[in-house]
């Protein structure tokens, strides 16, 4: 459906929207900032070592976020 994630609006008055993946399932709703940040958090790439300098676990880049705001 879309070739990247995208925020939709969700009401006329532009106070919840929806973060959708490119097939079009919804991943998360929310503020706009809600959404922002859930889109951040899926298309950047976890960094490979902490501080420490032990190699993070790999997680998955889509997490099964649950809604901020129950419609």
């Amino acid at each position: 459906m879309y070739s990247n994630p995208i925020i939709l609006p969700l009401d006329a008055w532009g106070k919840i929207y929806v973060l959708q993946d490119e097939k079009g399932n919804t991943i998360g709703t929310g503020t706009r900032e809600i959404c922002e940040v859930l889109l951040c958090m899926i298309t950047k790439p976890a960094l490979g070592t902490t501080v420490s300098g032990e190699p993070h676990v790999k997680i998955p880049q889509r997490l099964n976020v649950r809604a901020a705001i129950t419609i």
